[in-house]
Protein backbone atom coordinates (compact mmCIF):
# COMPACT_ATOMS: atom_id res chain seq x y z
CA UNK A 1 0.00 0.00 0.00
CA UNK A 2 1.47 3.36 -1.01
CA UNK A 3 1.23 6.47 1.10
CA UNK A 4 -0.60 9.39 -0.47
CA UNK A 5 1.42 12.53 -1.00
CA UNK A 6 0.88 15.02 1.81
CA UNK A 7 0.56 17.79 -0.76
CA UNK A 8 -2.20 15.98 -2.65
CA UNK A 9 -4.04 15.11 0.57
CA UNK A 10 -3.86 18.68 1.83
CA UNK A 11 -5.06 20.14 -1.46
CA UNK A 12 -8.10 17.89 -1.44
CA UNK A 13 -8.92 18.74 2.16
CA UNK A 14 -8.71 22.52 1.71
CA UNK A 15 -10.68 22.46 -1.52
CA UNK A 16 -13.50 20.60 0.16
CA UNK A 17 -13.29 22.28 3.54
CA UNK A 18 -13.33 25.89 2.33
CA UNK A 19 -16.16 25.55 -0.18
CA UNK A 20 -18.48 22.97 1.41
CA UNK A 21 -20.47 22.47 4.57
CA UNK A 22 -18.54 19.29 5.44
CA UNK A 23 -14.90 18.42 5.98
CA UNK A 24 -13.95 15.12 4.33
CA UNK A 25 -10.79 13.35 5.44
CA UNK A 26 -9.45 10.12 4.03
CA UNK A 27 -7.98 8.20 6.95
CA UNK A 28 -7.33 4.79 5.37
CA UNK A 29 -7.07 2.92 2.09
CA UNK A 30 -6.22 -0.46 0.63
CA UNK A 31 -8.89 -2.57 2.38
CA UNK A 32 -10.24 -5.58 0.52
CA UNK A 33 -12.76 -6.40 3.27
CA UNK A 34 -14.48 -4.33 5.95
CA UNK A 35 -15.40 -5.31 9.49
CA UNK A 36 -17.04 -3.10 12.11
CA UNK A 37 -16.60 0.54 13.05
CA UNK A 38 -16.81 2.74 16.14
CA UNK A 39 -16.73 6.53 16.25
CA UNK A 40 -16.23 7.82 19.79
CA UNK A 41 -18.05 10.88 21.11
CA UNK A 42 -14.81 12.86 20.86
CA UNK A 43 -14.34 11.87 17.23
CA UNK A 44 -11.79 9.03 17.33
CA UNK A 45 -12.46 6.51 14.52
CA UNK A 46 -11.83 2.81 15.19
CA UNK A 47 -12.59 0.10 12.65
CA UNK A 48 -11.63 -3.37 11.49
CA UNK A 49 -10.79 -4.64 8.06
CA UNK A 50 -8.52 -6.75 5.88
CA UNK A 51 -5.76 -4.88 4.09
CA UNK A 52 -4.66 -5.81 0.60
CA UNK A 53 -1.58 -7.38 2.18
CA UNK A 54 -4.05 -9.86 3.83
CA UNK A 55 -5.28 -12.22 5.01
CA UNK A 56 -5.85 -11.05 8.60
CA UNK A 57 -8.67 -8.82 9.84
CA UNK A 58 -7.24 -6.22 12.21
CA UNK A 59 -8.43 -3.21 14.19
CA UNK A 60 -7.18 0.24 13.23
CA UNK A 61 -7.38 3.26 15.48
CA UNK A 62 -7.34 6.82 14.05
CA UNK A 63 -5.82 5.86 10.67
CA UNK A 64 -4.87 2.72 8.78
CA UNK A 65 -1.22 3.35 9.65
CA UNK A 66 -2.18 2.25 13.18
CA UNK A 67 -2.74 -1.53 13.28
CA UNK A 68 -3.76 -2.19 16.85
CA UNK A 69 -4.20 -5.96 16.97
CA UNK A 70 -1.45 -7.59 14.92
CA UNK A 71 1.07 -7.59 17.78
CA UNK A 72 -1.50 -8.96 20.25
CA UNK A 73 -3.09 -11.85 18.34
CA UNK A 74 -0.26 -13.31 16.29
CA UNK A 75 -1.20 -14.81 12.93
CA UNK A 76 -4.52 -16.17 11.59
CA UNK A 77 -6.30 -13.32 13.32
CA UNK A 78 -9.77 -11.82 13.18
CA UNK A 79 -10.60 -8.84 15.37
CA UNK A 80 -13.43 -6.33 15.76
CA UNK A 81 -13.83 -3.23 17.98
CA UNK A 82 -16.77 -3.32 20.38
CA UNK A 83 -16.88 -0.34 22.75
CA UNK A 84 -14.84 2.48 24.25
CA UNK A 85 -14.72 3.05 28.00
CA UNK A 86 -14.99 6.27 30.03
CA UNK A 87 -11.22 6.77 29.91
CA UNK A 88 -10.87 5.98 26.21
CA UNK A 89 -9.97 2.31 26.72
CA UNK A 90 -10.95 0.00 23.87
CA UNK A 91 -12.89 -3.23 24.34
CA UNK A 92 -12.55 -5.60 21.42
CA UNK A 93 -12.90 -9.26 20.54
CA UNK A 94 -10.52 -11.33 18.52
CA UNK A 95 -8.86 -14.61 17.75
CA UNK A 96 -5.43 -15.67 16.53
CA UNK A 97 -2.57 -18.04 17.19
CA UNK A 98 -1.87 -16.17 20.44
CA UNK A 99 -5.32 -17.20 21.76
CA UNK A 100 -5.07 -20.76 20.51
CA UNK A 101 -7.68 -20.04 17.87
CA UNK A 102 -10.39 -19.15 20.41
CA UNK A 103 -12.37 -15.91 20.43
CA UNK A 104 -11.49 -13.76 23.43
CA UNK A 105 -12.44 -10.34 24.78
CA UNK A 106 -9.72 -7.77 25.38
CA UNK A 107 -9.49 -4.37 27.03
CA UNK A 108 -6.61 -2.70 25.25
CA UNK A 109 -3.88 -5.39 25.33
CA UNK A 110 -5.29 -7.42 28.23
CA UNK A 111 -7.20 -10.66 27.60
CA UNK A 112 -10.03 -10.55 30.14
CA UNK A 113 -11.89 -13.73 29.13
CA UNK A 114 -9.30 -16.52 28.91
CA UNK A 115 -8.74 -17.02 32.64
CA UNK A 116 -12.44 -16.62 33.41
CA UNK A 117 -13.79 -19.11 30.86
CA UNK A 118 -11.03 -21.71 30.70
CA UNK A 119 -10.60 -23.98 27.70
CA UNK A 120 -12.99 -24.49 24.77
CA UNK A 121 -14.11 -20.91 25.16
CA UNK A 122 -15.79 -18.32 23.02
CA UNK A 123 -16.26 -14.75 24.25
CA UNK A 124 -17.93 -11.58 22.98
CA UNK A 125 -17.67 -7.98 24.12
CA UNK A 126 -20.58 -5.69 24.95
CA UNK A 127 -20.16 -2.38 26.87
CA UNK A 128 -18.42 -0.60 29.75
CA UNK A 129 -20.09 0.50 32.97
CA UNK A 130 -19.84 4.14 34.02
CA UNK A 131 -16.88 3.19 36.23
CA UNK A 132 -15.04 1.42 33.41
CA UNK A 133 -15.91 -2.19 34.22
CA UNK A 134 -16.20 -4.32 31.05
CA UNK A 135 -19.50 -6.11 30.47
CA UNK A 136 -19.13 -9.13 28.20
CA UNK A 137 -20.52 -12.62 27.64
CA UNK A 138 -19.08 -16.01 26.82
CA UNK A 139 -18.96 -19.75 27.38
CA UNK A 140 -16.18 -22.18 28.24
CA UNK A 141 -15.26 -25.18 30.38
CA UNK A 142 -15.48 -23.02 33.52
CA UNK A 143 -19.16 -22.28 32.78
CA UNK A 144 -20.00 -25.87 31.86
CA UNK A 145 -20.30 -24.73 28.27
CA UNK A 146 -23.21 -22.42 29.12
CA UNK A 147 -23.34 -18.85 27.80
CA UNK A 148 -23.11 -16.33 30.65
CA UNK A 149 -22.82 -12.57 31.12
CA UNK A 150 -19.92 -11.13 33.12
CA UNK A 151 -19.03 -7.81 34.71
CA UNK A 152 -15.27 -7.90 34.91
CA UNK A 153 -14.75 -11.49 36.09
CA UNK A 154 -18.08 -11.76 37.95
CA UNK A 155 -20.70 -14.09 36.48
CA UNK A 156 -24.08 -12.38 36.93
CA UNK A 157 -26.32 -14.95 35.22
CA UNK A 158 -25.36 -18.44 36.47
CA UNK A 159 -27.14 -18.18 39.83
CA UNK A 160 -30.19 -16.54 38.26
CA UNK A 161 -30.75 -19.08 35.47
CA UNK A 162 -29.37 -22.34 36.84
CA UNK A 163 -28.20 -25.10 34.51
CA UNK A 164 -28.82 -25.34 30.75
CA UNK A 165 -28.61 -21.58 30.55
CA UNK A 166 -28.11 -19.13 27.74
CA UNK A 167 -27.95 -15.35 28.29
CA UNK A 168 -27.45 -12.28 26.09
CA UNK A 169 -26.96 -8.63 27.11
CA UNK A 170 -29.12 -6.07 25.30
CA UNK A 171 -28.74 -2.60 26.82
CA UNK A 172 -26.85 -0.76 29.57
CA UNK A 173 -27.91 2.65 30.83
CA UNK A 174 -26.01 5.47 32.54
CA UNK A 175 -27.06 4.15 35.98
CA UNK A 176 -25.40 0.80 35.20
CA UNK A 177 -28.67 -1.07 34.90
CA UNK A 178 -28.28 -3.96 32.45
CA UNK A 179 -31.24 -5.29 30.46
CA UNK A 180 -30.73 -8.84 29.25
CA UNK A 181 -32.61 -11.99 28.33
CA UNK A 182 -31.92 -15.61 29.11
CA UNK A 183 -33.17 -19.11 29.68
CA UNK A 184 -32.27 -21.82 32.18
CA UNK A 185 -33.59 -24.52 34.47
CA UNK A 186 -34.55 -21.97 37.14
CA UNK A 187 -37.24 -20.54 34.87
CA UNK A 188 -38.25 -23.78 33.21
CA UNK A 189 -38.26 -23.88 29.42
CA UNK A 190 -39.11 -20.17 29.25
CA UNK A 191 -36.94 -17.28 28.11
CA UNK A 192 -37.29 -14.10 30.16
CA UNK A 193 -36.12 -10.51 30.22
CA UNK A 194 -34.15 -9.42 33.29
CA UNK A 195 -32.87 -6.17 34.72
CA UNK A 196 -29.68 -6.30 36.82
CA UNK A 197 -28.28 -3.44 38.87
CA UNK A 198 -24.57 -3.92 38.26
CA UNK A 199 -23.63 -1.96 41.38
CA UNK A 200 -25.52 -4.31 43.71
CA UNK A 201 -25.96 -7.30 41.34
CA UNK A 202 -29.65 -7.47 42.28
CA UNK A 203 -31.75 -8.92 39.43
CA UNK A 204 -35.45 -8.57 38.58
CA UNK A 205 -37.42 -10.78 36.18
CA UNK A 206 -39.25 -8.26 34.02
CA UNK A 207 -41.34 -10.54 31.79
CA UNK A 208 -42.51 -13.47 33.92
CA UNK A 209 -45.57 -11.88 35.55
CA UNK A 210 -46.45 -9.99 32.36
CA UNK A 211 -46.44 -12.96 29.95
CA UNK A 212 -47.62 -15.81 32.14
CA UNK A 213 -46.59 -19.34 31.17
CA UNK A 214 -45.06 -20.70 27.92
CA UNK A 215 -43.21 -17.43 27.45
CA UNK A 216 -40.43 -16.23 25.22
CA UNK A 217 -39.11 -12.68 25.63
CA UNK A 218 -36.32 -10.62 24.03
CA UNK A 219 -34.69 -7.60 25.67
CA UNK A 220 -34.11 -4.49 23.54
CA UNK A 221 -33.33 -1.30 25.49
CA UNK A 222 -33.27 0.36 28.90
CA UNK A 223 -33.20 4.17 28.99
CA UNK A 224 -31.27 6.30 31.45
CA UNK A 225 -34.57 6.97 33.27
CA UNK A 226 -35.06 3.20 33.67
CA UNK A 227 -37.82 2.56 31.12
CA UNK A 228 -37.45 -0.89 29.57
CA UNK A 229 -38.29 -1.93 26.02
CA UNK A 230 -38.78 -5.58 25.09
CA UNK A 231 -41.00 -7.89 23.10
CA UNK A 232 -42.36 -11.32 23.82
CA UNK A 233 -45.26 -13.70 23.98
CA UNK A 234 -46.85 -16.12 26.42
CA UNK A 235 -50.13 -17.45 27.71
CA UNK A 236 -51.21 -13.91 28.69
CA UNK A 237 -50.84 -12.73 25.07
CA UNK A 238 -52.55 -15.76 23.60
CA UNK A 239 -49.23 -16.86 22.14
CA UNK A 240 -48.91 -13.65 20.12
CA UNK A 241 -45.72 -11.60 20.25
CA UNK A 242 -46.24 -8.08 21.61
CA UNK A 243 -44.08 -5.03 22.33
CA UNK A 244 -43.83 -3.82 25.93
CA UNK A 245 -42.62 -0.68 27.64
CA UNK A 246 -41.99 -1.95 31.15
CA UNK A 247 -45.21 -3.93 31.77
CA UNK A 248 -47.38 -1.96 29.35
CA UNK A 249 -48.43 -3.70 26.13
CA UNK A 250 -47.80 -1.13 23.38
CA UNK A 251 -48.85 -3.19 20.36
CA UNK A 252 -52.15 -4.76 21.41
CA UNK A 253 -54.35 -1.70 20.84
CA UNK A 254 -52.76 -0.97 17.46
CA UNK A 255 -52.84 -4.51 16.07
CA UNK A 256 -56.04 -5.77 17.63
CA UNK A 257 -56.86 -8.93 19.54
CA UNK A 258 -56.39 -11.34 16.65
CA UNK A 259 -53.19 -12.99 15.48
CA UNK A 260 -50.36 -10.46 15.73
CA UNK A 261 -46.61 -10.26 15.41
CA UNK A 262 -44.65 -7.30 16.81
CA UNK A 263 -40.97 -6.46 17.30
CA UNK A 264 -39.47 -3.61 19.35
CA UNK A 265 -36.71 -1.50 17.80
CA UNK A 266 -36.02 1.72 19.74
CA UNK A 267 -37.22 3.98 22.53
CA UNK A 268 -36.65 7.66 23.33
CA UNK A 269 -38.25 8.90 26.52
CA UNK A 270 -41.61 7.15 26.62
CA UNK A 271 -41.98 6.92 22.85
CA UNK A 272 -41.52 3.45 21.38
CA UNK A 273 -40.58 2.62 17.78
CA UNK A 274 -41.71 -0.82 16.68
CA UNK A 275 -42.81 -3.00 13.78
CA UNK A 276 -45.94 -5.11 13.63
CA UNK A 277 -48.48 -6.86 11.50
CA UNK A 278 -51.96 -8.34 11.97
CA UNK A 279 -55.28 -8.38 10.17
CA UNK A 280 -55.56 -4.69 11.15
CA UNK A 281 -52.58 -3.94 8.84
CA UNK A 282 -53.71 -6.31 6.10
CA UNK A 283 -50.90 -8.54 7.43
CA UNK A 284 -48.35 -6.10 6.01
CA UNK A 285 -45.42 -5.15 8.25
CA UNK A 286 -45.97 -1.56 9.38
CA UNK A 287 -43.85 0.87 11.41
CA UNK A 288 -45.36 2.37 14.54
CA UNK A 289 -44.52 4.92 17.21
CA UNK A 290 -46.62 3.96 20.21
CA UNK A 291 -50.06 3.29 18.69
CA UNK A 292 -49.58 5.48 15.61
CA UNK A 293 -49.06 3.70 12.29
CA UNK A 294 -46.44 5.70 10.38
CA UNK A 295 -46.31 3.62 7.22
CA UNK A 296 -49.73 2.43 6.06
CA UNK A 297 -50.95 5.70 4.55
CA UNK A 298 -47.53 6.64 3.23
CA UNK A 299 -46.68 3.38 1.47
CA UNK A 300 -50.11 2.27 0.30
CA UNK A 301 -50.92 -1.26 -0.82
CA UNK A 302 -48.51 -4.22 -0.90
CA UNK A 303 -46.20 -2.54 1.54
CA UNK A 304 -43.34 -3.55 3.77
CA UNK A 305 -41.51 -1.33 6.24
CA UNK A 306 -38.64 -1.49 8.69
CA UNK A 307 -38.06 0.82 11.71
CA UNK A 308 -34.52 2.13 12.16
CA UNK A 309 -34.16 4.79 14.87
CA UNK A 310 -36.09 7.20 17.07
CA UNK A 311 -34.64 10.53 18.24
CA UNK A 312 -36.78 13.12 19.99
CA UNK A 313 -39.63 14.16 17.70
CA UNK A 314 -38.38 12.21 14.66
CA UNK A 315 -38.50 8.57 13.57
CA UNK A 316 -36.35 7.06 10.81
CA UNK A 317 -37.68 4.09 8.90
CA UNK A 318 -37.56 2.36 5.51
CA UNK A 319 -40.23 0.95 3.29
CA UNK A 320 -41.77 0.22 -0.08
CA UNK A 321 -45.28 0.02 -1.43
CA UNK A 322 -47.54 1.08 -4.26
CA UNK A 323 -47.07 4.75 -3.31
CA UNK A 324 -43.28 4.51 -3.79
CA UNK A 325 -43.64 2.68 -7.12
CA UNK A 326 -42.24 -0.29 -5.20
CA UNK A 327 -38.89 1.40 -4.72
CA UNK A 328 -37.34 0.86 -1.30
CA UNK A 329 -37.07 4.32 0.28
CA UNK A 330 -35.83 6.02 3.43
CA UNK A 331 -38.49 7.99 5.30
CA UNK A 332 -38.43 10.42 8.24
CA UNK A 333 -41.57 11.00 10.28
CA UNK A 334 -42.05 14.05 12.46
CA UNK A 335 -44.24 12.94 15.33
CA UNK A 336 -45.86 16.23 16.36
CA UNK A 337 -47.23 17.85 14.34
CA UNK A 338 -47.42 14.71 12.23
CA UNK A 339 -45.49 15.02 8.98
CA UNK A 340 -43.51 12.53 6.90
CA UNK A 341 -40.81 13.19 4.31
CA UNK A 342 -39.06 10.93 1.84
CA UNK A 343 -35.31 11.76 1.51
CA UNK A 344 -34.98 9.21 -1.30
CA UNK A 345 -37.55 11.00 -3.44
CA UNK A 346 -36.02 14.37 -2.51
CA UNK A 347 -32.69 13.11 -3.85
CA UNK A 348 -33.78 11.10 -6.89
CA UNK A 349 -37.34 12.13 -7.71
CA UNK A 350 -40.42 9.91 -7.78
CA UNK A 351 -38.93 7.57 -10.34
CA UNK A 352 -40.13 4.37 -11.95
CA UNK A 353 -40.18 1.04 -10.16
CA UNK A 354 -36.88 -0.64 -9.33
CA UNK A 355 -34.81 2.48 -10.07
CA UNK A 356 -33.84 3.46 -6.51
CA UNK A 357 -32.87 1.70 -3.29
CA UNK A 358 -32.10 3.27 0.09
CA UNK A 359 -31.23 2.44 3.69
CA UNK A 360 -31.26 4.71 6.73
CA UNK A 361 -28.55 4.87 9.35
CA UNK A 362 -29.03 7.79 11.77
CA UNK A 363 -31.55 10.52 12.55
CA UNK A 364 -30.92 13.49 14.83
CA UNK A 365 -33.13 15.61 17.07
CA UNK A 366 -33.76 18.14 14.28
CA UNK A 367 -34.81 15.50 11.74
CA UNK A 368 -31.55 15.57 9.79
CA UNK A 369 -30.63 12.10 8.58
CA UNK A 370 -27.65 10.04 7.43
CA UNK A 371 -28.58 7.50 4.77
CA UNK A 372 -27.20 5.55 1.83
CA UNK A 373 -28.98 5.19 -1.49
CA UNK A 374 -28.55 4.40 -5.15
CA UNK A 375 -30.32 5.39 -8.35
CA UNK A 376 -29.91 3.90 -11.78
CA UNK A 377 -28.78 7.23 -13.29
CA UNK A 378 -28.20 9.81 -10.52
CA UNK A 379 -25.58 7.63 -8.81
CA UNK A 380 -24.80 5.31 -11.72
CA UNK A 381 -26.37 2.42 -9.82
CA UNK A 382 -23.92 2.77 -6.91
CA UNK A 383 -24.88 3.39 -3.29
CA UNK A 384 -23.81 6.91 -2.30
CA UNK A 385 -23.73 8.50 1.15
CA UNK A 386 -26.27 11.29 1.77
CA UNK A 387 -26.96 13.85 4.48
CA UNK A 388 -30.60 14.95 4.49
CA UNK A 389 -31.65 18.31 5.97
CA UNK A 390 -35.20 18.28 7.29
CA UNK A 391 -35.63 22.07 7.27
CA UNK A 392 -35.03 22.37 3.52
CA UNK A 393 -36.19 18.88 2.49
CA UNK A 394 -32.93 18.52 0.57
CA UNK A 395 -29.90 16.25 0.44
CA UNK A 396 -26.14 16.60 0.16
CA UNK A 397 -24.44 13.75 -1.68
CA UNK A 398 -21.40 13.33 0.56
CA UNK A 399 -19.83 10.67 -1.66
CA UNK A 400 -19.80 12.95 -4.68
CA UNK A 401 -18.72 15.92 -2.55
CA UNK A 402 -15.78 14.05 -1.01
CA UNK A 403 -14.63 12.03 -4.01
CA UNK A 404 -15.87 14.00 -6.99
CA UNK A 405 -17.44 10.82 -8.37
CA UNK A 406 -19.97 8.10 -7.65
CA UNK A 407 -18.66 5.19 -5.58
CA UNK A 408 -20.22 2.31 -3.70
CA UNK A 409 -20.36 3.60 -0.12
CA UNK A 410 -21.23 2.15 3.30
CA UNK A 411 -21.65 3.77 6.72
CA UNK A 412 -19.54 2.28 9.51
CA UNK A 413 -20.44 4.58 12.43
CA UNK A 414 -21.99 7.95 13.35
CA UNK A 415 -21.47 9.85 16.61
CA UNK A 416 -23.46 12.50 18.48
CA UNK A 417 -21.37 15.26 16.87
CA UNK A 418 -22.69 14.11 13.47
CA UNK A 419 -19.34 12.85 12.32
CA UNK A 420 -19.62 9.93 9.93
CA UNK A 421 -17.13 7.09 9.59
CA UNK A 422 -17.70 5.52 6.20
CA UNK A 423 -16.04 3.60 3.41
CA UNK A 424 -16.09 3.98 -0.36
CA UNK A 425 -14.69 1.95 -3.22
CA UNK A 426 -11.61 3.42 -4.85
CA UNK A 427 -11.59 4.74 -8.42
CA UNK A 428 -10.53 1.32 -9.75
CA UNK A 429 -13.35 -0.34 -7.73
CA UNK A 430 -10.85 -2.83 -6.30
CA UNK A 431 -10.49 -1.73 -2.66
CA UNK A 432 -12.15 0.28 0.08
CA UNK A 433 -11.02 3.69 1.26
CA UNK A 434 -11.93 4.83 4.79
CA UNK A 435 -13.30 8.34 5.22
CA UNK A 436 -14.29 10.57 8.11
CA UNK A 437 -16.81 13.31 7.34
CA UNK A 438 -17.54 16.13 9.78
CA UNK A 439 -20.20 18.82 9.52
CA UNK A 440 -18.25 22.06 9.37
CA UNK A 441 -19.99 23.85 12.25
CA UNK A 442 -18.46 27.00 13.86
CA UNK A 443 -15.51 25.63 15.84
CA UNK A 444 -13.12 27.01 18.43
CA UNK A 445 -10.17 25.48 20.22
CA UNK A 446 -10.21 26.90 23.72
CA UNK A 447 -9.01 26.25 27.24
CA UNK A 448 -6.36 27.16 29.76
CA UNK A 449 -2.60 27.03 29.31
CA UNK A 450 -0.33 26.85 32.31
CA UNK A 451 3.18 28.31 31.94
CA UNK A 452 5.20 28.19 35.15
CA UNK A 453 6.45 31.66 36.13
CA UNK A 454 4.63 33.42 33.30
CA UNK A 455 2.99 36.76 34.19
CA UNK A 456 2.11 38.12 30.77
CA UNK A 457 0.92 41.54 31.88
CA UNK A 458 3.29 43.49 29.62
CA UNK A 459 4.41 40.95 27.04
CA UNK A 460 1.58 38.44 26.39
CA UNK A 461 2.25 35.13 24.66
CA UNK A 462 0.60 34.38 21.32
CA UNK A 463 -0.02 30.67 20.74
CA UNK A 464 0.27 29.30 17.21
CA UNK A 465 -1.76 26.15 16.68
CA UNK A 466 -1.03 23.84 13.77
CA UNK A 467 -3.84 21.42 12.95
CA UNK A 468 -2.28 18.41 11.24
CA UNK A 469 -4.02 15.81 9.10
CA UNK A 470 -3.39 12.54 10.98
CA UNK A 471 -3.19 10.50 7.77
CA UNK A 472 -0.99 12.63 5.52
CA UNK A 473 0.93 14.44 8.27
CA UNK A 474 0.37 17.72 6.41
CA UNK A 475 -0.41 20.97 8.23
CA UNK A 476 -3.99 21.67 7.17
CA UNK A 477 -4.70 24.77 9.24
CA UNK A 478 -2.82 27.34 11.33
CA UNK A 479 -4.59 29.54 13.86
CA UNK A 480 -3.43 31.91 16.61
CA UNK A 481 -4.66 32.82 20.08
CA UNK A 482 -3.38 35.26 22.70
CA UNK A 483 -3.04 33.98 26.27
CA UNK A 484 -4.66 36.38 28.73
CA UNK A 485 -3.25 36.99 32.24
CA UNK A 486 -5.52 34.24 33.62
CA UNK A 487 -4.02 31.73 31.19
CA UNK A 488 -7.13 31.38 29.04
CA UNK A 489 -7.14 31.31 25.24
CA UNK A 490 -9.58 30.86 22.36
CA UNK A 491 -8.68 30.19 18.71
CA UNK A 492 -11.05 30.02 15.75
CA UNK A 493 -10.77 26.83 13.66
CA UNK A 494 -11.54 27.05 9.95
CA UNK A 495 -12.54 23.41 9.45
CA UNK A 496 -13.96 21.04 12.05
CA UNK A 497 -12.56 17.52 11.84
CA UNK A 498 -10.05 14.99 13.15
CA UNK A 499 -6.72 16.71 13.81
CA UNK A 500 -3.43 16.26 15.54
CA UNK A 501 -2.48 19.49 17.28
CA UNK A 502 0.90 21.13 17.69
CA UNK A 503 1.18 24.42 19.55
CA UNK A 504 4.19 26.75 19.73
CA UNK A 505 4.69 30.24 21.08
CA UNK A 506 7.61 32.63 21.50
CA UNK A 507 9.84 31.80 24.48
CA UNK A 508 8.16 28.46 25.26
CA UNK A 509 8.70 24.88 24.06
CA UNK A 510 6.22 23.35 21.62
CA UNK A 511 3.58 20.86 22.72
CA UNK A 512 2.07 18.15 20.49
CA UNK A 513 -1.16 16.21 21.01
CA UNK A 514 -2.55 13.09 19.39
CA UNK A 515 -5.51 13.09 17.05
CA UNK A 516 -8.76 14.41 18.44
CA UNK A 517 -12.12 15.42 17.07
CA UNK A 518 -12.29 19.21 17.02
CA UNK A 519 -15.95 20.04 16.42
CA UNK A 520 -17.71 23.11 17.83
CA UNK A 521 -16.28 24.55 21.07
CA UNK A 522 -13.46 22.11 21.95
CA UNK A 523 -11.53 22.38 25.21
CA UNK A 524 -7.81 21.61 25.36
CA UNK A 525 -6.07 22.41 28.64
CA UNK A 526 -2.31 21.99 28.79
CA UNK A 527 0.95 23.28 30.21
CA UNK A 528 4.01 24.69 28.44
CA UNK A 529 7.64 25.05 29.45
CA UNK A 530 9.20 28.57 29.28
CA UNK A 531 12.79 29.42 28.42
CA UNK A 532 13.11 28.82 24.67
CA UNK A 533 14.22 32.37 23.98
CA UNK A 534 15.57 31.80 20.46
CA UNK A 535 12.58 29.56 19.50
CA UNK A 536 14.61 26.56 18.32
CA UNK A 537 12.48 24.27 20.56
CA UNK A 538 15.40 23.52 22.90
CA UNK A 539 16.48 25.35 26.05
CA UNK A 540 20.25 25.54 26.00
CA UNK A 541 23.27 27.86 26.12
CA UNK A 542 21.96 30.01 23.27
CA UNK A 543 18.87 30.92 25.30
CA UNK A 544 20.90 31.59 28.42
CA UNK A 545 23.27 33.91 26.55
CA UNK A 546 20.41 35.85 24.96
CA UNK A 547 18.90 36.54 28.38
CA UNK A 548 22.28 37.57 29.80
CA UNK A 549 22.99 39.95 26.90
CA UNK A 550 19.53 41.56 27.32
CA UNK A 551 19.69 41.63 31.13
CA UNK A 552 18.19 44.80 32.57
CA UNK A 553 16.44 45.77 29.33
CA UNK A 554 12.83 45.52 28.17
CA UNK A 555 13.72 43.27 25.22
CA UNK A 556 10.51 41.34 24.52
CA UNK A 557 12.42 38.49 22.92
CA UNK A 558 14.26 37.70 26.15
CA UNK A 559 11.42 38.53 28.55
CA UNK A 560 10.61 34.92 29.41
CA UNK A 561 7.99 35.64 32.08
CA UNK A 562 6.33 38.47 30.17
CA UNK A 563 6.54 41.16 32.86
CA UNK A 564 8.25 43.70 30.60
CA UNK A 565 11.75 43.46 32.10
CA UNK A 566 14.63 41.04 31.56
CA UNK A 567 15.86 40.23 35.03
CA UNK A 568 16.66 37.46 37.50
CA UNK A 569 13.19 35.93 37.11
CA UNK A 570 13.80 35.31 33.40
CA UNK A 571 17.30 33.96 34.02
CA UNK A 572 16.01 31.53 36.66
CA UNK A 573 13.33 30.17 34.30
CA UNK A 574 15.96 29.39 31.66
CA UNK A 575 18.26 27.77 34.20
CA UNK A 576 15.44 25.75 35.80
CA UNK A 577 14.35 24.30 32.43
CA UNK A 578 17.84 24.03 30.97
CA UNK A 579 18.26 21.00 28.67
CA UNK A 580 14.56 20.54 27.98
CA UNK A 581 13.26 20.09 24.41
CA UNK A 582 9.82 20.57 22.89
CA UNK A 583 7.61 18.14 21.04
Amino acid sequence: MRRTSGIIGLALLLMVGNTQTFTHQRIGQGFIELGFGILTSNGIPIWSGVLNTGPDQDIFRVTSWNNFTAAVLGSDRVANPIAVGPNGELMWEGTGTATGGTFDVFVENTNISAAVLGNNRSAFGFRFTSTGQPVWYGAGDNTGGFLDIFVGSTNITASVLGNNRDAYPASLNASDQLLWDGTGDNIGSNRDVFRTDLATLSTTNVSQSVLGSSRFAVAVEITDSGNMLWHGGGSNTGGNVDVFRNAVNISLSALGSGIRDATAFDMDGINVLWQGRSSATGNFFDTFVNSTNLSSGVLGANRDSLPILLRGNYALWEGLGANTNYNYDVLVSQLSPALVRNPSVAAFGNTAANTRESSGYAVFEDGNTVWVGKHTTATAGKHNLFYYRWSSNSNINLTQQALGRNAESVVMAVNSQRQILWAARNAADTEWEIWLTTENVPTTLQGTVSIAGYVGTANPIVLTFQLIDPYTGSVAQTTNATVNPSGNYSANVANAGLWRVRVKAPRVLARAFGAMGIVGPTTLNFSMTPGDVNDDNTIDDADLLQVLFAFGSSDAGADVNGDGTVDDADLLLVLFNFGASGE
